[in-house]
C-alpha cells in the first residue's frame, strides 16, 4: 500500500540496479568501482553475468595491446 500511495503522489519506482548506478554516478570514480562491480556480479543475475563477461573481455584486450 505504501508504494501505491507514493506512486499516486508522483514517485517513479526504480530497480535496485538503477539505484546502484545512481550511487556510482560515473565509472570513472575508480575508488568505488570494485565494490559496485562486486555487488552487481553477486546479485545482478543475468546482468551480473554479462558484466563479468565484459570485464573478462576487457582484461583480455589489455594483455593483447602490448
Amino acid at each position: 500500500m505504501a508504494v501505491r500511495r507514493m506512486i499516486q503522489a508522483g514517485v517513479v519506482p526504480i530497480t535496485w540496479m538503477a539505484v546502484l548506478g545512481e550511487w556510482q554516478r560515473d565509472w570513472a570514480r575508480e575508488e568505488t568501482v570494485p565494490g559496485a562491480a562486486e555487488i552487481q556480479q553477486q546479485h545482478g543475475g543475468a546482468s551480473g553475468v554479462a558484466f563479468a563477461w565484459e570485464m573478462q573481455l576487457l582484461a583480455g584486450r589489455e594483455g593483447s595491446a602490448a
